[in-house]
């Protein structure tokens, strides 16, 4: 055994040969990344928001929405019912903003053409083409803190602060006569497309919305002998995923961020994201030259992953309230639109990987493996020349960091990912920052 092999072993204190030692290298790749502005979001949310918001770091916006309400399948009335009133009622838990600031919501019918439930709204819808604001459902105002309500009350359990914008006692008498209109979702609809609610006064308070409702009350007496006897019923028809809602976002346009270059800014609803390439070039050339490419496909890329920490800045940020969105997705620019539309993770064939901000003494998002997309590209390019490798690598640029919400399970299980909408800010390193670059680690085996 010891003689049929010419190489001289020392076995016993060297178990493996030096030539057969397996290389592990891990490399950094600084970005080119910068600040973006956001536009067409997917419409969709978990949630509805309300309200305007001015910040000096990141800027201006107004967020509204327009909402279908659902019908109530073959409902009708008891006989002599009459109605008291009826309010679109917008229920919220959470708010952002100047909790005493006195806010005042409109609600306009939705008089012009319906909404499509199976339309992809953006964020940038057109109104007018839905609302000519001639018809007003119905105002009121607000503050985001009702300090009328007492402590007892808010205190128990399923508690929801809510704005309710009064509509007219025609519409609550009609709703109650036309119970034609209870016949199907279509005939509800001729009757009453919907509404725009939006933000007509006050400024620096964001509702969270839980949930808005079409809310019918009235009365009726069960036993005309016992004229002591007066009901009161309430109906519900409500704004759901059954209907259509649109959130929509409006923004200054020609507001100029005053950004170093050391930083790169993102922000919701509807501010901004980080844009980057990533180097393919140089990836392909340093595995190349590793040994890590051979027989043309790739071996062993242990993990890829982006690093991008929020910057610690030396001024005082009083005027940036917004706290930092907790998650993230990374994904191709040209993917963005098809994987919002259908809003699932993972999302078969589109190449994304999601990143959460970690609350340790690391402080910074932690994104997911990238490694079998790297191994993918890699492998793609096995047989092109130099310019068709380099068009093919251009092609997959550029990438984009959007902050989400949603059921963002990290495991990927029936995972549902949309657009974040409520406020949000976080200022993060940038490619050419010089304490901690955002960049791409790449940890692979050479042969």
């Amino acid at each position: 055994m010891f003689t049929s092999c010419e190489k001289t072993s020392d076995i016993g204190y060297i178990i493996r040969p030096d030539d057969d030692d397996i290389i592990v290298y891990t490399d950094s790749f600084h970005l080119n990344s910068r600040t973006v502005k956001a536009e067409n979001l997917y419409s969709e949310s978990e949630k509805l928001v309300l309200g305007s918001y001015s910040d000096n770091i990141y800027g201006p916006y107004k967020v509204d929405f327009l909402a279908e309400f659902r019908y109530v399948k073959d409902l009708t009335f008891p006989a002599g019912a009459e109605s008291d009133s009826i309010y679109i009622v917008m229920y919220y838990r959470s708010f952002f903003g100047d909790s005493s600031a006195v806010q005042e919501a409109s609600a306009y019918l939705l008089d012009k053409k319906p909404l499509d439930f199976s339309t992809n709204y953006t964020s940038s819808i057109d109104v007018s083409e839905f609302c000519s604001k001639n018809q007003l459902l119905g105002r009121t105002t607000y503050t985001a803190y009702d300090a009328t309500i007492p402590a007892a009350i808010r205190e128990k359990k399923g508690y929801c602060d809510a704005v309710r914008i009064r509509l007219s006692k025609e519409i609550a008498a009609e709703m109650i006569a036309k119970t034609d209109i209870y016949k199907s979702q279509d005939a509800f609809l001729n009757y009453i497309k919907g509404a725009y609610v939006t933000t007509t006064y006050g400024m620096q308070t964001v509702l969270n919305i839980d949930s808005v409702n079409l809310e019918l009350s009235y009365h009726y007496i069960p036993d005309s002998t016992k004229m002591d006897s007066l009901v009161y019923r309430r109906v519900i028809f409500p704004a759901n995923k059954e209907t259509t809602e649109v959130i929509r976002v409006e923004s200054d346009p020609y507001y100029q961020y005053y950004k170093p270059d050391s930083v790169e800014y993102v922000s919701t609803p509807g501010g901004s994201f980080v844009e980057f390439d990533i180097p393919f070039e140089q990836i392909y050339n340093k595995l190349k030259q590793t040994g890590a490419i051979f027989s043309d496909t790739v071996s062993n890329i242990n993990h890829f992953s982006l690093i991008m920490e929020p910057a610690v800045l030396e001024d005082a940020d009083e005027s940036a309230r917004m706290t930092y969105p907790v998650s993230f997705v990374m994904i191709a620019k040209k993917d963005v639109e098809k994987f919002f539309t259908q809003s699932m993770y993972p999302a078969p064939n589109i190449n994304t990987v999601l990143g959460v901000y970690r609350f340790n003494i690391e402080g910074r998002y932690d994104f997911g493996n990238g490694g079998v997309y790297i191994e993918e590209a890699i492998k793609a390019v096995a047989t092109m020349s130099d310019t068709e490798r380099k068009a093919y690598f251009d092609s997959l640029n550029p990438f984009q960091v959007i902050p989400i919400s949603g059921n963002n399970d990290l495991m990927g299980t029936n995972a549902v990912i949309r657009h974040m909408f409520y406020p949000f800010g976080v200022r993060v390193r940038s490619g050419r920052n010089a304490v901690s670059p955002m960049r791409l680690v790449l940890t692979y085996t050479g042969l």
